[in-house]
Formats: C-alpha cells, sequence, structure tokens
C-alpha cells in the first residue's frame, strides 16, 4: 500500500490546493492521501478563516482520504516546528511511504543542496549567523544572508527568499531526522507567487484570496471550488478573522504576569520587556503588533507568541513536546467514507494514539492530555468568538 502525506493549512482550501493533491496522488502512484491539517490557528498567527473540521470536510471532497490534526503546540510556531510536526504526525501513522509538498521549485536537488547547508551548521555559519542577529535581522533574513557570507551561491540565496521553498526545506530536513526512507515529491507552485494581493483568475495565491473575501469580492469564486466559494462568500459566519479575538487577546496579555510573558515560546533577549511595556498601552490589538514588531521580530512571530498566550501554551511545554518520542497522537478530523482500510491499517501500524474523538484520550501520556487540551482550547475559544458549537471536538470526525 502506498501513502502519500501532506502538511497543509488550507486557509481556506483552493485550487491550488487541488492541484497539489491531484499531483501528489498522480506522480505518486499513490492507493490514498493522508493530510495533517492545521486546527483552528494557524502557522501566521491567526484563527483560519474557517473552523477545522469544515476545512477538513472540504479536504477530503478535494480528494484526500484521510485528515489528522496537527497538535497547536506546531500548528502556531515557526516554520522549523511546524514542519517537525507535520512529519512527526505522519510518521507516526505508520503507512506513509511519500510526502508531497508545494514549493515555488520543484528541483529537487537544490532543495537538497539547501536543506545540506542548513543542517551542516558549520562554526563559520553560526558565527556568521550570530552576527547577523546582533544585526537586528529576523532570524529568516539573519539566516540567508549569513550563508551569503560562507559563499552559497546566487541561486540558491534566491530560492530561499521564497515563502514554500523555506518550508520545503524543513520537510526534507524533518524527514532526514524521522522518516529518511520517505519518498519527498515537491510540486512546483502553480499561479501567481505566494505573496501577492491581487487575484489572478483560477490560480490566485492564498493570501489575495483571504483579502477578497474579507472585503467581499465575489471575483473571488473563480479561485474557489463551488463548495468552499459557497460557504465562505455567503455564509455570513466567514471568513473568520483575528477582529474577533482581538479582545480576548488583549485581556490574556494584560492579566499575565511579567514571568508568565517570559514563559511564552519566542520570547527571549529582552522581547518580554517590550511587550509587557505595549500591553498597559495598547488600545487595540493593531497597536499591541505595532509597538512590539521590528526588523529583528516579524509581525507572523509577534502574532504566534500572542495565540501562544491566547491558548495557554509555555516553552517549556513546546520543548517537551519536541524532546518526547511518545508526544505524538492522531486525531481525526475527517476521511471518506472509501478509507476504512486505511484507517484499519493505521490502527494496526501506527506509533501513537488513534483519536476519533476528545474522549479516546483516557489511555494517554500525560504530555499527550496536555496538548490535546491546548487543542480543545482553541476549539473552545474559536466556538466562543464565532458563536458556534463548544462541543464539538467531542463528537468525532466528519465522514464524507
Amino acid at each position: 500500500m502506498r501513502v502519500v502525506g501532506i502538511i497543509a493549512e488550507y486557509n481556506p482550501l483552493h485550487n491550488g490546493h487541488i492541484y497539489h493533491l491531484e499531483q501528489a496522488k498522480a506522480l505518486t502512484g499513490a492507493d490514498f492521501c493522508v493530510v495533517v491539517m492545521s486546527g483552528n490557528f494557524v502557522q501566521r498567527g491567526e484563527p483560519a478563516a474557517a473552523d477545522k473540521f469544515t476545512r477538513a470536510e472540504w479536504a477530503v471532497r478535494a480528494g484526500a482520504d484521510l485528515v489528522l490534526e496537527l497538535p497547536s503546540v506546531y500548528a502556531v510556531s515557526s516554520a522549523e516546528r511546524f514542519a517537525l510536526g507535520g512529519v512527526r504526525t505522519l510518521y507516526a501513522t505508520g503507512v506513509m511511504t511519500d510526502l508531497s509538498f508545494g514549493c515555488e521549485t520543484d528541483d529537487l536537488l537544490q532543495l537538497q543542496r539547501l536543506k545540506d547547508l542548513l543542517s551542516s551548521e558549520t562554526q563559520t555559519f553560526q558565527q556568521a549567523l550570530r552576527q547577523e542577529l546582533r544585526l537586528g535581522k529576523s532570524y529568516p533574513r539573519a539566516r540567508r544572508d549569513a550563508l551569503a557570507v560562507c559563499g552559497a551561491d546566487a541561486v540558491l540565496l534566491d530560492a530561499l527568499e521564497r515563502p514554500n521553498n523555506i518550508l520545503a526545506i524543513e520537510y526534507l530536513r524533518a524527514l532526514a531526522l524521522f522518516a529518511p526512507k520517505t519518498c519527498p515529491v515537491p510540486v512546483a507552485r502553480a499561479g501567481n507567487a505566494y505573496h501577492d494581493t491581487a487575484l489572478s483568475g483560477t490560480l490566485s495565491s492564498a493570501t489575495s484570496i483571504r483579502a477578497a473575501l474579507v472585503s467581499g469580492d465575489e471575483a473571488v469564486r473563480e479561485a474557489l471550488p463551488l463548495f468552499v466559494g459557497a460557504r465562505m462568500l455567503y455564509d455570513e459566519r466567514y471568513p473568520v478573522t483575528e477582529i474577533l479575538f482581538s479582545k480576548m487577546i488583549l485581556s490574556t496579555l494584560r492579566n499575565m504576569s511579567p514571568d508568565a510573558v517570559s514563559a511564552l515560546p519566542d520570547v527571549k533577549e529582552g522581547l518580554e520587556n517590550v511587550i509587557i511595556q505595549a500591553m498597559k498601552r495598547a488600545v487595540t490589538l493593531e497597536d499591541f503588533y505595532t509597538a512590539i514588531k521590528s526588523k529583528r521580530y516579524t509581525l507572523a512571530r509577534c502574532k504566534r507568541i500572542a495565540i501562544s498566550a491566547l491558548l495557554g501554551l509555555t516553552r517549556d511545554q513546546v520543548y517537551r513536546t519536541i524532546s518526547d518520542e511518545k508526544s505524538e497522537y492522531l486525531h481525526v478530523l475527517a476521511f471518506s467514507s472509501k478509507s476504512r482500510r486505511l484507517l484499519s491499517e493505521i490502527g494496526k501500524r501506527c506509533s501513537a494514539p488513534l483519536l476519533l474523538r476528545q474522549a479516546d484520550c483516557a489511555e494517554c501520556t500525560p504530555l499527550v492530555r496536555e496538548n490535546l487540551a491546548i487543542d480543545a482550547r482553541s476549539t473552545d475559544l474559536y466556538a466562543i468568538a464565532t458563536e458556534t458549537d463548544l462541543r464539538r471536538d467531542h463528537r468525532g470526525p466528519v465522514i464524507v
């Protein structure tokens, strides 16, 4: 049995994602496709445009056979940890033979060279990286410039500028550590660039699609499958935006002690002092982000820190999860009616608990229960903000 894995957010699912799903299955000849997908909050440090069960249902209707939740501890984290969590979750199924990912280039050799460069971490590179960070640069920019100092060629450096390539490289690094026998299958992006803000027909970027949905631009229908467009354009609950969570986040931050702020993931090097001062003065969430973001601390990183505070995530919990080989779990969000054979095989081969609902976690390790509690909290907060079902995690997956 051949099974291709995909790590995704589907925020929202669009035609480019369907193209990737089709290519992943065609290139591998896979019998099944398993997707690990972010829950109700995504890697940008924002709420997903639609809840996780709705997006998981879309994924199955688009061609996935099974959708598992990427634990929140990984989903609202750096590209490195996002990729690590996705790969570890897929590997824990015991059935993944291939991992497919979208990127700006499908030149696997080039991506492997970049992976090797970033994984070698020579003393020269580490010294250059520290120097670039001292100049106040963000980590991604400092890493890229440190590679330039170490003599990386222009073609590789250009590839490292592109967001999907960065994730692709992190997937390759995670595969090398946890699933070295898994075959990587890159699929080149079709359509406009990742951060393009203008719609460009049937294959538009997720950034432009989200902006169009917020503004109510019906031209976005061309870029979405019918079953997604109908929900996102004509259901008044969607798209969900961070405005619904702004008071929750500000209230949480203002009630945190200095020690609690210091314990948040990715808060270090004095950033806690900036956050503490900013949360005393900020009237809006936008004010807060404006006060703490800088060349060193990107807006996405600041948003992830704020969402981590809202969910109750700590740096210690993140590190314990990464270092514990038994921290994975397989929370099923949706599956197709044709995938019972796949679920049966996973049940026989998996190295982590297979959970159809939250109540199934009674025999899980304390750390798994701790991480599941964060996922449940994210669902509850999302439900409160959107005025939807508070108990959705307890009813089991969607069957399509």
